[in-house]
């Protein structure tokens, strides 16, 4: 590791593997990273993207349209030199969607450095002691769908680990649950209501008690052209209302065209009204299709300690 990544390690473990905000008010960081390149491409909505497996990180109910089994896997190279992975399945019983998600963020590890000034604080010396950090969240979805609407609950654990050594006592765990609820008007529109992180603050460690990020979110997707045909054009308009205060919106957008079960899409996420935080809007991203293939990329681009975030997301439905 370069030393002056080395240097910046420490504080930017404790600014991210404990959640810690301008405001200082929850836990959880790892919950409000979108988990799939398409929710990342569409500026961070989920309440009213159905039908793909990264729903159970978003709204469990968005999980019903799917008919036999999903899959996905995304990566994304992070802030300084660590790195996002996650991994989703959903798989229809009768009924019910059965949704099982694991969603990892890893700064890696490194001597801890004490600052040495005569190098004008680029350079340290090693303390022979190993500092590193992770968040890890697993997420199990249930579905039920009946008609033209659909609800669903995940249920989440969450385990964040900051400290040198790798003792237990820096482990820091919090569980909680999302509950859902959509209504798909067949391929035309979509409305999406889903409240996250209700739960237990994070809590362990040598960490203060921090509260999830609890929020509602509320979501409209409508689709301008027949899916079934060759054009492909969507947009999705969503409210998200943080306990923390700061309502914002998100609007996204997705066109392309498919044919023969192949093609290629772009898309387009702005957020207005949510203030604080390095990372820019718009989004952008694509979308490659190949039958039951989905190759899907998002970047966004950060103020500081990077030139960008690149996500990559494989995804199969049969």
């Amino acid at each position: 590791m370069r030393p002056l990544t080395a240097l910046l390690l420490p504080g930017l473990l404790l600014a991210g593997a404990r959640g810690v905000r301008a405001q200082g008010t929850t836990g959880g960081v790892l919950l409000e990273i979108p988990a799939t390149a398409r929710s990342m491409a569409m500026g961070g909505a989920s309440a009213a993207l159905l039908g793909d497996a990264g729903s159970v990180f978003g709204n469990p109910a968005g999980l019903a349209p799917i008919k036999g089994t999903a899959l996905s896997v995304s990566y994304e190279r992070y802030l300084v030199d660590s790195w996002l992975a996650s991994a989703a399945l959903a798989v229809r019983i009768n009924k019910f969607d059965l949704g099982f998600g694991i969603h990892i963020l890893d700064f890696g590890s490194d001597t801890a450095y004490v600052p040495d000034p005569a190098f004008g604080g680029d350079r340290g010396l090693p303390t022979g002691t190993t500092i590193g950090a992770y968040d890890a969240l697993g997420v199990g979805t249930l579905t039920y769908r009946r008609g033209l609407l659909s609800a669903g609950v995940s249920f989440k654990a969450l385990r964040e680990h900051i400290g040198m050594g790798g003792s237990p006592s820096d482990n820091a765990t919090a569980f909680g649950a999302d509950v859902g609820i959509a209504a798909a008007f067949f391929d035309i529109a979509a409305l999406g209501v889903v409240v996250q992180n209700l739960g237990s603050p994070v809590h362990g460690g040598t960490s203060a008690r921090a509260p999830l990020p609890h929020a509602t979110r509320v979501g409209f997707t409508i689709n301008f052209v027949d899916p079934q045909g060759t054009a492909r054009l969507l947009t999705t308009t969503e409210w998200v209302g943080p306990s923390s205060g700061g309502n914002y919106w998100i609007f996204g957008f997705e066109g392309g065209v498919v044919s023969g079960g192949v093609g290629l899409l772009g898309r387009l996420g702005i957020l207005t009204g949510r203030g604080g935080g390095a990372l820019r809007s718009p989004v952008f991203g694509g979308g490659l299709i190949l039958h039951s293939l989905r190759l899907d990329y998002a970047y966004q681009g950060v103020d500081v300690l990077g030139n960008g975030l690149h996500k990559m997301t494989v995804g199969w439905v049969w």
